[in-house]
């Protein structure tokens, strides 16, 4: 147990802290420095016409920068931002411009362009920055918010004109927004290319933390030996009294740790009941620790603790990643975090899959794994629908088993995760006419995952067996907006035949909510440029709709149409963004939806938008 002193001590803190710093050897490095997984980031090519589809594939990496000579250092790519109307801002070199400026990625990789803040305020930029979400389940708005933070950009001046303005820093900001989404490599990079990571104690804060959720502790500890003066900070002494007990020195990790306690300075008793666990014999458990710090996990990890299973009700995505491949928590509570993360982007659904393939069932589970799971709807339910349908041999197993799969997904809102770490069973099997009673939900998770060919082959068969039942002339119109979003093949000349179908079919299902829904495709359509006729907006006007309230923000609607009408590309974005929010677009304030789709297309970002659109149809069942 930590002891107290006497209150004359607790001024011998910082000197204390700091030799020991100053004595001590750089630690050897005690665990593996391999980063985490990164999501590969993605990026939609260039259309022309109207409504362009979606291509088929989105895999584009960025590059790891050569150097700092250039704010441009990356490969062409081919993101689609359209300035070819707009002045470009020409930058000779980082000694040029603000070092918040910089950026991994310029407008031929994904970036926004070098003029994106042109127009707006720097002072509105520090506001709104710090204040971006972190944790966003909509995976274009998460894209989008990345390529915000990762573009190559001249920044503003202070209203004094110096550009080196220390409060805030914003170059910080952005990594560690990047950092907390839980996209490390791209932190990673954009740090490689700030000029004063090795002196600027928010970057090396920044650093360690990286380091931290890395398990790569003998790096953290090299950082701490190098912070200089910043060492006498509460953060800084912390990290110190974990690298002494990584060290063996387990006496002066408890003076130390004792000495901030006394000080008063660190309201963290969780690290303390650590530091006791990591200098003692004590194997007392930590039982609760709802908002883990990444301190918190090495620590629990060097000791072989397990991590307490409300350590997930974290909104963090960076920690819910480190969580979910954690050794020392139980598979339950891996399973959690990482369904977690994989929702919030932070984690790629190929590392889900490798957890749910290391859960354990037995015969008789895998056997029956349609049943369990209808009724255990637990992490540990997925998983096991998840091994049942990679060893049934079966096609019409293994779809009734996708069936299911897509059902609860449906239910739980989470239709995007699941049909993406099913892409691979999904795409597997072979459209043919015993399955035609799951050809519509096929087709729609392949169109949802931007796959149009093998999603026609499904619709092929729902045509061919409607010629013998006509019931499924229906479900075939059920299809067909996310045909239209997705498939260059469709044609728009029976446009207005195919819209009333389309809604003939959502009517005759009489939910609850069927107005409510189609009025949101309408909506949308007309947000990427479809006239909508009169007709159609009369078949789903219901009177009993008009005592709806609708969320409103008409201050940030109007900000939003101002700044995409005047071509600040940036500002459009953080108030699109911050506008959603962390729960993205929602049904019931479809007009946001709508305005969002209307913004970025006014600057240049018309595959993002219709992009968002067939997200939100997923989503919503459109």
């Amino acid at each position: 147990m930590i002891r107290t002193f006497p209150a004359n001590t607790a001024f011998t803190i910082a000197f204390v802290l700091t030799a020991a710093a100053a004595n001590a050897q750089a630690p050897t490095r005690l665990t593996p420095s391999a980063a985490p997984a990164e999501i590969q980031q993605s990026a939609p090519p260039a259309t022309a016409g109207k409504t362009p589809r979606l291509t088929l594939e989105r895999v584009e990496t960025l590059a790891q920068p050569s150097g700092v000579s250039s704010i441009v250092t990356e490969p062409k790519s081919d993101f689609s931002v359209d300035t070819s109307s707009r002045r470009s801002i020409q930058v000779e070199g980082l000694s040029e411009i603000d070092p918040n400026s910089i950026g991994s990625i310029s407008i031929e990789n994904g970036g926004l362009g070098e003029d994106m803040w042109r127009g707006t305020p720097r002072i509105l930029i520090e506001r709104l920055l710090p204040r971006l979400p972190i944790a966003i389940r909509s995976p274009v708005l998460r894209d989008l918010q990345k390529r915000l933070l990762l573009t190559a950009a001249a920044m503003p001046p202070t209203s004094e004109g110096n550009t080196e303005t220390s409060t805030p820093s914003l170059i910080s900001t952005r990594i560690a927004t990047l950092q907390r989404m839980g996209a490390f490599k791209d932190a990673r990079k954009l740090t490689a290319l700030t000029p004063k990571r090795t002196t600027d104690p928010e970057l090396m804060r920044l650093q360690a933390q990286d380091r931290l959720f890395a398990n790569d502790y003998g790096s953290v500890c090299q950082i701490v030996n190098t912070v200089g003066e910043s060492l006498t900070k509460p953060y800084w002494q912390q990290l110190l009294v974990f690298c002494q007990t990584l060290q063996g020195d387990t006496q002066g990790a408890a003076f130390g740790a004792e000495l901030l306690a006394e000080s008063r300075s660190i309201k963290d008793p969780v690290f303390f009941e650590l530091i006791d666990r990591l200098t003692t014999s004590s194997d007392a458990p930590i039982n609760s620790l709802p908002n883990p710090t990444p301190l918190h996990l090495a620590a629990l990890r060097t000791a072989q603790i397990s991590i307490p299973d409300n350590a997930i009700t974290t909104t963090t995505p960076a920690v819910l990643r480190t969580i979910g491949v954690s050794p020392n928590a139980q598979l339950k509570t891996r399973l959690e975090a990482a369904e977690l993360a994989v929702e919030f982007g932070a984690m790629p659904s190929s590392r889900l899959a490798e957890i749910y393939m290391a859960e354990k069932f037995d015969t008789d589970e895998l056997s029956n794994s349609l049943s369990l799971a209808g009724t255990d709807r637990s992490p540990r339910g997925r998983a096991l629908l998840f091994q049942a349908v990679h060893i049934e041999s079966p096609a019409m197993t293994r779809a009734a088993i996708l069936e299911k799969a897509l059902e609860i997904a449906s239910n739980e809102n989470r239709y995007l995760q699941v049909i993406d770490i099913y892409r691979a069973p999904l795409a597997n099997l072979a459209a043919s006419s015993e399955l035609v009673w799951f050809a519509s939900k096929a087709a729609r998770a392949l169109y949802a995952l931007e796959r149009p060919l093998p999603a026609r082959n499904w619709l092929s068969e729902l045509r061919k067996a409607s010629a013998t039942n006509p019931q499924l002339a229906s479900t075939i119109a059920s299809l067909w907006l996310m045909e239209l979003l997705t498939d260059s093949s469709v044609s728009e000349e029976d446009f207005d035949k195919n819209l009333m179908k389309w809604i003939d079919y959502h009517k005759s299902r009489n939910e609850k909510n069927w107005s409510t829904k189609t009025a949101a495709g309408l909506r949308l359509l007309e947000s990427l440029g479809y006239i909508i006729p009169d007709k159609a907006w009369w078949q789903v006007f219901e009177i009993s709709n008009l005592t709806e309230v609708q969320r409103s923000h008409p201050s940030l609607r109007a900000a939003i149409e101002r700044a995409a009408a005047s071509g600040r590309r940036a500002e459009t974005l953080i108030l699109i963004l911050l506008r959603f929010g962390e729960m993205g677009p929602d049904i019931m304030d479809i007009d946001a939806v709508a305005d969002a789709v209307v913004a970025l297309q006014t600057i240049g970002l018309q595959t993002e938008a219709n992009r968002l659109v067939l997200e939100f149809a997923a989503t919503a069942g459109l």
